[in-house]
């Protein structure tokens, strides 16, 4: 299986322009890093959500099919991270770096702490800080 490169979200980032010291970002399988610097739609083939225009879809490759075509939306708000299921059939969960899980009610945003994970069926992504110098 090919290694994908790092996604970045949202806009190009100048060479001599390095990202604000505590960007938030989703880390997956095969290098996927999504930084959220707007709002983005996760699936495995994302339709765009019509009541958040401004955001990205970001296709997933999941082998096992557990993550539904349009699954989650995520976005920063206010400095917080809130993850809204947008009714998949597998649903999404939170795991807190603490151990405790939090299943997400479909369409109800839900806040994510740092170092969560993050489950979209089966499959698993990982919310933190971006380094700064990451570009």
């Amino acid at each position: 299986m090919p290694t994908r490169t790092p996604r970045i979200v949202a806009r190009k980032i100048p060479t001599n322009e390095t990202i604000a010291e505590g960007s938030w970002r989703l880390r997956g399988p095969d290098a996927l890093e999504v930084l959220l610097v707007r709002p983005v739609v996760l699936g495995r083939d994302p339709a765009s959500d019509t009541a958040r225009p401004g955001a990205a879809s970001i296709p997933l490759q999941d082998p096992a099919r557990s993550v539904s075509k349009t699954h989650a939306l995520v976005e920063v708000v206010d400095d917080r991270v809130v993850i809204t299921d947008l009714h998949s059939p597998n649903g999404s969960r939170v795991l807190t770096a603490d151990g405790e899980a939090h299943e997400l009610e479909p369409g109800r945003a839900t806040e994510a702490p740092n170092g969560a994970t993050v489950l979209l069926g089966e499959f698993v992504v990982r919310l933190d800080r971006a380094p700064r110098d990451t570009v």
